[in-house]
């Protein structure tokens, strides 16, 4: 999970620099939102921690203008998302994964991150102030709106694939046995009660 949290870290600032790669701010945050998702609340703290620490690095060895290079913008990019997952982790494991609080908790930690520097914060700051969904949502209700679509469209997606997933493995689990040829058949096989329950009725007697 390591390796997946750098990589998502690196995506999300060269978004932030690139406007050509403003689709990777779709889904930066799968690794922090699995984490949160499946980890517990001390565990995803520690990937949040991880997460932001890499974001950090990550826009100082690409030479970002748009973040502030100073101890307390490090202390609040690494405690933001630390925050984020830890109560994630908290939140899901009492009402489930939910893609709409999981959007409106990182609303919050925008919120939170304005005194780094970023003009239009994370999420919505991959979009940049020239794209359509910028254009639309933002000119509606500020870059906000944006991070909260944007985090929702993150969220869903990690629903999704985890769905994928879970279906995929129960299939294999039914097919192991009889495979899937013997699946599909007893599948499609109709039950008929009055071929199992019928009564048997006495036969003739044979002719001479």
């Amino acid at each position: 999970m390591g390796v997946s949290l750098a990589v998502s870290a690196t995506f999300m600032a060269l978004a932030i620099e690139a406007p050509e790669h403003f689709w990777l701010g779709w889904f930066t945050l799968l690794p922090l939102m699995q984490a949160a998702r499946t980890l517990n609340p001390t565990g995803a703290f520690g990937a949040g921690m991880f997460w932001g620490s890499s974001l950090f690095a990550a826009c100082a060895l690409m030479g970002s203008q748009s973040v502030d290079f100073t101890a307390s913008s490090l202390a609040i990019l690494i405690l933001g998302p630390a925050l984020y997952g830890y109560f994630g982790a908290w939140l899901t494991r009492r009402v489930g994964f939910s893609p709409y609080l999981m959007a409106l908790g990182w609303v919050i930690v925008e919120f939170c991150l304005r005194p780094v520097g970023l003009e239009h914060g994370l999420l919505a700051g991959t979009q940049h102030e020239d794209g359509m969904l910028f254009r639309v949502a933002g000119s509606f209700a500020g870059y906000f709106l944006v991070a909260f679509l944007v985090a929702y469209i993150n969220a869903s997606l990690l629903s999704v694939l985890h769905s994928v997933s879970r279906s995929v493995s129960s299939l294999r689990l039914l097919t192991g046995a009889g495979g899937p040829i013997s699946l599909l058949a007893l599948l499609e096989t109709p039950f008929i009660p009055s071929r199992v329950f019928c009564i048997s009725q006495p036969r003739a007697p044979p002719s001479r």
